[in-house]
C-alpha cells in the first residue's frame, strides 16, 4: 500500500514538471548581435554624453611645493578667464602620503573627540602622541594664545591630529585688492559635524587646534591612497574674470616623505567634480 502511494507521488511529481511553463530561450547569431549592439549604444551614448558633461566643470590646478619650497609667504599669479557664476570648490591634494597605514589610522581618541577630557595615562590609543611635546612644536599655544605645558595632554593626540595640514591659502583681486572669501562652512559630513566632534567646556584653554573646525574634521576622515585630494573651502557664488595673486602661506613640510602639493579650484555637477573613470568605463564596455 506505502509502495503504491509513493508511485502516486511520483508519477503526480513528473506530471507537474512536465507541464511546468516554462521561458526558454534559444539564442540565434542575429537576435544575439541586435542585443549586444542595443547594449552597446545605450553605453556609448552615457559615455559619450557624461564626457560631455564634464567638460561643463571649470578646473584650475596650481602645483605649489616646488615653487614655494623656500618661501613662507609665497604669492602666486592666477588668472580666471571667463566669469564663473557657480559654487567653487577649493582643494588641495597631497601626494605619497599614507593617511591609510594601520598605525596613522589607530593613533587617535574618538571619545577625546567628542568631548571627554583625559589625562595622559588614558590616551594609550593615540601613541606616540599623547602629551603636548610629542606634537613637536616648540611653544605651543592653546585656542586662547597661551603657550601650553609641555607635561599637558595632547588635545587632540594622536598621529592623524599631529600631521594636520596647516598650508593656508588667500586670493587677492589684484584691480581691487580685496580678499574672495573662503568659507569652511560645509565642506565635512554633516554627521561628522553634528556628532562625532564635539568641544569641552574650556576648549580654549587645553586645545591646540579646534576640533570642530571643518578643514580638521576632513583631515581627520583618513583617505584610502596615497594620492589624495581634500576640500579646504568654498568660495560662495562663484567669481569674476580678472587678474588675481593666491598667496599660499606655506606650512605643511612634505619633503620628508618625498610628497608634493597642489591647491585646485572647481566647480561641480550632479556627479560632483571632474572625474572621467565613469564616462571612461561606459566608453569602454559599450565599445567591447
Amino acid at each position: 500500500m506505502i509502495g503504491l502511494e509513493r508511485k502516486a507521488k511520483l508519477e503526480k511529481s513528473r506530471f507537474k514538471q512536465q507541464n511546468l511553463p516554462a521561458w526558454r530561450p534559444n539564442p540565434t547569431l542575429l537576435t544575439t548581435l541586435i542585443t549586444f549592439v542595443i547594449f552597446g549604444i545605450i553605453f556609448l551614448s552615457l559615455g559619450i554624453f557624461l564626457v560631455e558633461w564634464a567638460r561643463t566643470i571649470t578646473e584650475i590646478e596650481i602645483e605649489y611645493n616646488e615653487r614655494c619650497k623656500r618661501d613662507k609667504v609665497c604669492p602666486i599669479p592666477l588668472t580666471i578667464e571667463e566669469d564663473i557664476e557657480t559654487d567653487i570648490f577649493v582643494y588641495y591634494q597631497l601626494d605619497n602620503l599614507y593617511q591609510n597605514h594601520r598605525r596613522f589610522v589607530n593613533s587617535r581618541d574618538d571619545f577625546q573627540l567628542r568631548g571627554d577630557v583625559k589625562e595622559v595615562s588614558d590616551l594609550t590609543s593615540c601613541e606616540p602622541v599623547t602629551q603636548v611635546k610629542d606634537i613637536g612644536i616648540p611653544g605651543l599655544t592653546n585656542l586662547d594664545g597661551e603657550i601650553l605645558d609641555p607635561e599637558a595632554p595632547a588635545n587632540p593626540c594622536g598621529l592623524i591630529a599631529r600631521s594636520y595640514f596647516n598650508d593656508l591659502f588667500t586670493i587677492i583681486d589684484t584691480e581691487t585688492s580685496e580678499e574672495v572669501e573662503i568659507s569652511p562652512k560645509g565642506i565635512a559630513w554633516d554627521t561628522d559635524v553634528s556628532g562625532l566632534f564635539q568641544r569641552p567646556e574650556n576648549y580654549k584653554k587645553i586645545q591646540w587646534v579646534d576640533v570642530t573646525d571643518e578643514r580638521f574634521i576632513v583631515w581627520m576622515r583618513v583617505a584610502g591612497m596615497k594620492d589624495f585630494r581634500k576640500p579646504w573651502g568654498i568660495i560662495r557664488g562663484g567669481i569674476k574674470a580678472g587678474e588675481y595673486t593666491l598667496i599660499i602661506e606655506n606650512n605643511y613640510d612634505v619633503n620628508s616623505f618625498n610628497g608634493g602639493k597642489k591647491f585646485f579650484m572647481s566647480t561641480t555637477n550632479a556627479y560632483g567634480g571632474t572625474n572621467k573613470f565613469l564616462a571612461v568605463s561606459y566608453l569602454v564596455v559599450g565599445s567591447l
